[in-house]
């Protein structure tokens, strides 16, 4: 405290006390100031707020793998080489390739030098996909992960780049530009890797995959991320719209609103977290057990469509202390409030993918947030109030879900912004981009971002993961995301750690002899030890308002952080009756103190005191009275009870009497003694007594149910069972009329069982077994269909299967006619039974049916008797062609004859030449082919006259009684001439009747 404001901390507490008493404060110990993770006790130099923002330095490309120079992807900022200086990891790729063969380097954040590249073409990674950095296996290094150049899976590397492992890949894995993040899920110490809706452990190997698929953006894949939504100390996995618990399982999962982005802040005043989901066209709110809170489309002007939408940002961008969401789209950045209501938009060009992000910070720290955010061709910084624009940049990409960080990347306790840059798409800049403050005037930041799903508590300033997550929503500086917080510079040491002294405890005491002896307890609840000789100044009275100063003392002992001393003071007093006493730390009686603290407001405390002393008379000591008791035990087997019988202290001082018995635990069955002193703070008295236990509790002793037993022996069955007894001391011995897996036999028999413990309490209880013989009737299985046979002589052996089972063993099947012997022709009857030992019988009833063999065989077609037609007349024959003049009669499966007259139908006629040829000899007719009746049919005696002869094919179906049927073709021929030479069939060009090939029914133009 270097100088005293006008606020003190009082609580007015009155102990009655005789004169030269003892009285004190008895405000809670120790008083603290309230805080929290976002707030560390410190006093920072003095700071003023500048916005000049000018590029301090830029990566353009490297020696190694010159050509891999574009960037396009959120990077991670973490201190690979152990060196202080935080640095960018990121990936990088070649020309305008953003699918695949993307090179992993890392580079100092001080000036952007190379640190190490990636070579190795067998560890590419997705050039467009993010990263996330964190120390894996706990060795003190950062590890980094990615996508690897195929989408399938997970990629790590070392802390210098080296291959660490790749997972292996597994259906349904793939991420294209999302992801992945780093968790301790369950605490256990072992960090887990998350992509998407999979969950890889430390080595990656797949934990578990979630129900409610991949998710995240249209095409694009996810970004999924940890936090502790109900405060269990186990992380649950947020991946857009799904919840799943550590293990997997599916917390819940909103399926009314798209996959996409998410993120998570406390919304309203419950101690949950609310979930953001960007993406698809909507931005929603849920709750944290996924029911909807409000959804909207995503916001637009001048434009028909809004597109996809990126990642949430979280913050409270106006100051007005509730949260809004940022988002961009194709050609609005907008901002809405908690309630979905579009609190400002400005346009911006990004119809790309219409789905990167953005990021918030107070850079003068004025208690005004400042929105950056890069689209295809400029990097700006918004009034996070109004959305407008600072300060602009040209800045070109592509644009895949990547988003500027404002981060400590050099370390020297100001802020940069950090964004990416290619112009494979639009000309421009390429690379990584560094901005500042051209005087230094931003406020201070953390020097860590390891993930694209960041949030300040997901890692710690050295890379390390934590083992139990804080929700960050929990502390109100901290309650955004995608963010980093002015000032705010992690869990770790502040560098402008100060004490924080309070004074608690105030007392006053008569040392016997007039003096009145003052006390206070010191503490320091700050971040910075403070040493030896701090002072405490004692006043009668307020000191603001004019107390009186009874005089100071020092802490003779140096205060480390959380260390604490109590501070004394003896004063002659020469004041009477009751007064307020005031403890201040760091004043040295006038008001002024020599240590810097980060709250001056906390030094002082003060209790109301009797101030009046005198000398203390000769003490009467006090009398011990004891007695013996007995008691039953507890369910415990332990008891206790006073041996005090009536101890007292004649004279009532000079401290109240106080009465302690050693031992003072229950006790086991027994006699035990008991030691009882009586004291009143200066002389005291002893005596013994004894407490005996002992034990008159029944043991509880718990019968199973009833057993209902089935069994297929005369001689009974075997039945287990078992039994509950306890006791409050110890296990008592029990026994039954009938042991567990004894026979039992048919029938009902009564089971007594009774338990005793040691002291001789018993207890019983009873029960039944209850055998009963088989009822049960065999399974009898006959065929549930006919049995049919064809013969071609009348009866015929026929064959079947009969079966039967029964619970108690094999049983015998009998039927009217055996399996293999000869039935007649027609439907014969067939019964058949089983009888068990028991006498239980089951019966059956089927058919076997033996009809003629050529009423299903299909019939066999008659040859092609190859009818010729001569002379090429151009005319129809006189009398029209028969079917059996083209085709031999057809057979049936008992080599019957099937004339076609009779059997035979014609289904389409085809020829190999068309219907009109006209110049060609054709003779310009029409009709060649006519279907006269079932088995006839009218050919024309022609040919082209230039062609090999030509051929008719008959395609006709032969049908038995039965209804089986079959198809078969003929051909009748109408040669070129007369030399020998057959007619060559040249394929169909025209047909009539069924089943004619496409393109092969039209008449030819002349006969239309």
């Amino acid at each position: 405290m270097k100088s005293r404001r006008n606020t003190w901390m009082a609580l007015w507490v009155v102990a009655a006390a005789s004169a030269c008493g003892t009285t004190e404060s008895l405000e809670p110990e120790p008083v603290k100031g309230v805080r929290n993770l976002a707030e560390h006790c410190e006093v920072p130099p003095p700071f003023t707020g500048n916005f000049e923002p000018e590029l301090q330095w830029a990566w353009t490309g490297s020696a190694v793998l010159p050509d891999y120079k574009q960037v396009m992807m959120t990077p991670a900022v973490v201190d690979v080489n152990g060196d202080g200086t935080p640095d960018i990891v990121f990936s990088s790729f070649a020309g305008g390739n953003y699918s695949a063969d993307g090179v992993l380097r890392a580079i100092s954040g001080d000036d952007g030098h190379a640190l190490w590249t990636v070579t190795d073409a067998s560890a590419r990674v997705k050039p467009g996909a993010s990263i996330t950095a964190g120390d894996l296996d706990g060795d003190g290094q950062v590890e980094i992960c990615g996508i690897p150049e195929n989408g399938r899976g997970i990629i790590c590397f070392e802390h210098d780049g080296t291959f660490k492992f790749r997972s292996a890949e597994a259906a349904y894995d793939y991420n294209e530009w999302g992801g992945p993040s780093l968790a301790d899920l369950d605490g256990d110490g072992s960090v887990e890797i998350l992509d998407g809706n999979r969950v890889y452990s430390h080595t990656g190997q797949l934990s578990w995959v979630g129900g409610d698929s991949m998710g995240g953006a249209h095409s694009t894949g996810p970004v999924s991320f940890a936090v502790d939504l109900d405060q269990d100390g186990k992380l649950e996995v947020i991946n857009g719209r799904s919840v799943y618990n550590f293990d997997g399982t599916l917390r819940c999962a909103n399926t009314n609103v798209p996959h996409g982005f998410a993120g998570v802040a406390n919304f309203d005043a419950d101690a949950a977290g609310e979930i953001v989901v960007a993406g698809r066209g909507k931005v929603s709110l849920l709750d944290d057990d996924c029911s909807l809170l409000w959804t909207r489309d995503v916001y637009v002007t001048g434009h028909s469509a809004a597109g996809h939408g990126g990642p949430p940002t979280i913050a409270d961008f106006d100051g007005d202390g509730q949260l809004e969401i940022g988002l961009p789209g194709e050609w609005n950045y907008t901002v809405y409030g908690s309630d979905g209501a579009v609190k400002w938009s400005s346009s911006i060009q990004d119809y790309s993918s219409g789905r990167t992000a953005s990021t918030t910070f107070d850079f003068e720290d004025d208690g005004k947030l400042e929105v950056v955010f890069a689209d295809e061709v400029y990097l700006r910084i918004y009034d996070g109030a109004t959305g407008a624009v600072r300060w602009q940049t040209r800045n070109s990409s592509g644009t895949t879900h990547e988003y500027p960080l404002v981060v400590d990347v050099d370390g020297d306790n100001a802020a940069e912004i950090i964004v990416v840059s290619n112009n494979h798409a639009y000309p421009g800049q390429n690379g990584i981009r560094v901005f500042h403050d051209a005087r230094e005037g931003w406020a201070n930041t953390r020097r860590v971002w390891n993930q694209h799903a960041y949030s300040i508590t997901n890692v710690n300033d050295d890379g390390a993961i934590p083992v139990h997550a804080a929700p960050h929503w929990l502390h109100p500086k901290l309650n955004v995301f995608r963010a980093n917080v002015a000032n705010y510079l992690g869990e770790g040491p502040s560098p402008y750690a100060a004490p924080d002294l309070a004074a608690s405890r105030v007392t006053a005491t008569c040392d016997g002899e007039g003096l009145l002896v003052l006390g206070a307890s010191v503490l320091n609840q700050g971040e910075a030890p403070v040493g030896a000789g701090v002072k405490v100044a004692f006043y009668k009275g307020n000191p603001a308002s004019g107390g009186t100063l009874l005089g100071v003392t020092a802490v003779a002992e140096p205060l480390p952080v959380g260390g604490s001393a109590t501070a004394t003071l003896q004063v002659l007093s020469s004041f009477t009756g009751t007064a307020e006493v005031w403890a201040v730390v760091d004043d040295d009686g006038t008001g002024q103190g020599s240590t810097s603290e980060c709250l001056e407001d906390n030094n002082g405390v003060s209790a109301l005191a009797e101030l009046s002393c005198e000398v203390t008379p000769a003490n009467k000591p006090p009398v011990a009275l004891c007695r013996d008791v007995t008691v039953n035990a507890d369910a415990s087997c332990l008891g206790g009870a006073s041996v005090n019988s009536g101890s007292y202290d004649p004279d009532n001082g000079p401290s109240p009497l106080a009465v302690t018995e050693v031992p003072s635990a229950s006790f086991g069955l027994g006699t035990h003694p008991v030691t009882l002193t009586a004291s009143d703070g200066e002389a005291s008295d002893q005596c013994v007594g004894h407490v005996t236990v002992v034990d008159t509790t029944k043991p509880a002793v718990g019968c199973p149910d009833s057993q209902v037993l089935d069994t297929c022996s005369l001689a009974g069955a075997s039945a287990s069972f078992e039994l509950s007894a306890t006791d409050n001391c110890g296990s008592p011995a029990v026994t039954c009329s009938y042991d567990s897996g004894a026979t039992f036999p048919v029938g009902e028999t009564s089971v007594t069982c009774s338990a005793k413990d040691a002291s001789g309490n018993s207890a019983s209880c009873g029960f039944k077994v209850q055998v009963r013989g088989d009822t049960t009737p065999p399974e009898l299985h006959c065929p549930t269909a006919p049995v049919v046979v064809e013969s071609c002589a009348g009866s015929a052996q026929a064959s079947f299967e009969v079966s039967a089972t029964d619970n108690c063993g094999p049983v015998p099947v009998s039927c009217s006619r055996a399996s293999g012997s000869s039935f007649p022709a027609g439907t014969t009857s067939v019964s058949c039974s089983a009888t068990d030992a028991w006498g239980n019988s089951a019966s059956c009833l089927f058919s076997v049916q033996v009809r003629g063999a050529g009423s299903s065989t299909p019939p066999t077609p008659g040859a092609d008797r190859g009818l010729e037609l001569w002379s090429p007349n151009h005319k129809y024959e006189s009398l029209p062609v028969s079917l059996s003049e083209c085709a031999a009669p057809a057979t049936d499966a008992c080599g019957g004859s099937l004339p076609l007259e009779q059997y035979g139908r014609i289904l389409r006629i085809t020829s190999d030449e068309v219907e009109d040829a006209n110049g060609n000899g054709d003779g310009r007719t029409c009709d060649d082919m006519i279907i006269d009746g079932p088995t006839s049919m009218r050919l024309r005696s022609e040919r082209e006259g230039t062609g090999d002869g030509r051929v008719y094919t008959v395609t006709y179906v032969v049908s038995v009684p039965g209804g089986v049927s079959t198809q078969g073709t003929c051909h009748v021929y109408v040669p070129h001439d007369q030399s020998g030479r057959g007619a060559v069939d040249s394929g169909v060009k025209f047909c009539v009747g069924e089943g004619c090939p496409p393109g092969t029914a039209e008449h030819s133009p002349l006969c239309k």
